[in-house]
């Protein structure tokens, strides 16, 4: 059920104090990469799922903070990393896993808000132009 099979199935959901971050991740790029709305007190489960057809093309995932130390999704794989973050602010999320060249890229940010805070819950990925 927590399973992303492209990046239109992307979405988060807030289920009282836990959110669900239903992720995929592909070279070079998490989808989504940037989400807010977050609460301090939430618990907050990313079901990752690794989209890559290449057998050898695993993915790690990590955000900071978390207790358990990463994921490794391997290709067609969905795993979850629970978090509950423990103050408000901005928290990066990155690949854990050399996958590609661009390895790096893979990366993003939850923003956690005050308890009592009004900001909506919202995910979007940041689109490059290979052109710029």
């Amino acid at each position: 059920p927590f399973v992303a099979k492209g990046e239109k199935e992307t979405k988060v959901e807030r289920r009282g104090k836990e959110v669900h971050v239903w992720m995929t991740c592909i070279r070079s790029h998490f989808a989504p990469d940037n989400i807010e709305g977050v609460k301090l007190g939430d618990e907050v489960y990313f079901h990752v799922t690794n989209l890559e057809q290449d057998w050898d093309v695993p993915h790690g995932f990590a955000i900071k903070g978390a207790n358990n130390a990463e994921l490794l999704i391997m290709p067609g794989e969905t795993q979850t990393l629970k978090w509950v973050p423990s103050k408000v602010g901005m928290w990066p999320m990155y690949c854990t896993d050399f996958c590609s060249a661009l390895h790096q890229e893979m990366s993003g940010y939850v923003r956690v808000s005050p308890a009592n805070s009004s900001v909506p819950l919202n995910a979007y990925t940041v689109s490059v132009d290979a052109e710029l």
